[in-house]
């Protein structure tokens, strides 16, 4: 592969957006391609950034003007776009999730094994994040892991689907205890309180790990403020991220803390560092970042979860062997 690297995006929306305008600031990035079946997105964006504009994304994923394809898309496109622009030889950075059902993403870990090296990067942006990189550097790998907090705070006002929270929302979550603690999920148990539609509110997710120990996943989905918190037990130690720089008042009294309803202010740092990284990774021979096990990993912890929520109780999480190309 060349130092300077063509690449198509495909979804043209916010997400699509920010990742456009990221990576055109990357010296030896260049958008060339840009995809989205709606509308004026893709024309617009395009003309913005100087690069083509198609409205079909399939075409795009397998376009022989670029090496690397941005999957920025709706989560029910994610399998196919990814599965069609490996085939085609491109390199891969698809947002999470991986699939919105376990044998979607089973079939995209079969192609990238039989593939037989790693072409996919997978947008888990918080392993990218300086406060979740900062807990898992102060972990000692002697000390007893007791408890990984999570706590994740929304502010979608308007009622979701089940999967829609679990799978795009809480799966954050199951991925940062997956690769803070550096174990497998092996059981969940959930517990909800859902609005008057009975779609889910709150949640809260018991996790059993294959390492000892146990993760913990606190969720509300209309919250006054975006806000993502990690707090690690381990040892007699306690290790906590922090948020953003944010002005502080009472919380008391009807005033609440200023700290925002914009996850991309939140995670927007890691989102650059995350793209960044990936743009370097495309002149190595394989891939790096979360892979497509840790999406295949994270969607089966979702269907337990989903299960659990469900009135399932306590419900086992059975992943298949891990291939070797993910050790």
């Amino acid at each position: 592969m060349t130092d300077f690297h063509r690449i198509a995006l495909i979804g043209a929306g916010g997400m699509g957006s920010f990742h456009a305008r990221t990576l055109a600031r990357i010296p030896n990035a260049q958008v060339a391609l840009i995809a989205d079946p709606f509308g004026d997105n893709a024309a617009n964006l395009a003309a913005e950034l100087g690069a083509e504009a198609t409205l079909d994304p399939l075409a795009a994923a397998v376009s022989d003007d670029v090496e690397a394809v941005v999957i920025a898309s709706p989560d029910e496109t994610h399998a196919e776009l990814t599965l069609a622009a490996m085939a085609a030889g491109k390199r891969v950075l698809c947002e999470k999730p991986l699939a919105t059902t376990i044998e979607d993403a089973q079939a995209v870990v079969d192609a990238e094994v039989a593939h037989g090296s790693r072409v996919v990067q997978l947008g888990f942006m918080r392993e990218y994040d300086l406060p979740h990189r900062q807990v898992v550097e102060a972990i000692a790998d002697d000390a007893p892991l007791h408890l990984i907090r999570s706590l994740h705070r929304n502010t979608n006002a308007d009622a979701r689907t089940d999967l829609g929270v679990v799978g795009q929302s809480i799966v954050h979550d199951l991925h940062s205890i997956r690769f803070i603690s550096g174990s497998e999920i092996t059981a969940v148990t959930g517990y909800a309180t859902r609005r008057g539609d009975g779609s889910l509110l709150h949640v809260v997710l018991m996790c059993e790990l294959d390492g000892g120990g146990h993760g913990m996943v606190e969720f509300d989905d209309d919250g006054f403020a975006y806000e993502v918190m990690v707090d690690v037990t381990i040892g007699n130690s306690t290790i906590s991220t922090a948020g953003p720089v944010r002005a502080t008042e009472r919380r008391d009294a009807g005033v609440t803390q200023t700290i925002g309803r914009d996850w991309f202010g939140w995670f927007a740092d890691a989102y650059r560092v995350q793209d960044d990284a990936w743009v370097r990774s495309l002149s190595d021979a394989v891939a790096s970042g979360p892979s497509t096990w840790d999406g295949l990993a994270a969607q089966i912890v979702v269907g337990s979860a989903l299960e659990s929520l469900d009135g399932g109780g306590r419900v086992e999480v059975t992943l298949p062997d891990r291939p070797a190309l993910y050790a």
